[in-house]
């Protein structure tokens, strides 16, 4: 499915990490402040889907859905974030993993835009 892909689409990067606790404290509550923290980045391209597609990922709700293709990378896990721009974070719900051999093995990388709570 992924075969196709022309690498020369892959014309940003992405950060992948956690969101952690960054070292400051909220002055109003007490609670340590959180924020997206980078452990590693890669370059990355936007894999388009249908209206069909959008949809049915999508269901009834109104997240803000993306899905992206990386070179193949088993360092990236369901459940950790991405970050996009320096500003738009994501979670990750899933990743399909390319079962072919570098180099020309991609993953899709499924994902929903999340708000960082800042000053829990």
């Amino acid at each position: 499915m992924t075969k196709a892909i022309n690498p020369a689409r892959m014309n940003f990067r992405l950060e992948f990490g956690t969101q952690a606790a960054i070292g400051k404290v909220n002055s109003n509550t007490g609670n340590p402040i959180t924020d997206f923290v980078p452990q590693f980045s890669l370059y990355a391209g936007e894999w388009s889907l249908s209206f069909q597609q959008r949809l049915a990922l999508n269901g009834d709700t109104s997240q803000q859905n993306a899905v992206y293709f990386v070179r193949h990378n088993r360092k990236i896990a369901t459940g950790m974030q991405l970050r996009r721009n320096h500003q738009d974070v994501y979670q990750i719900d899933d990743v399909a993993y390319d079962d072919g051999l570098p180099p020309d093995g991609f993953d899709l990388i499924t994902c929903h835009k999340v708000v960082i709570g800042r000053g829990e």
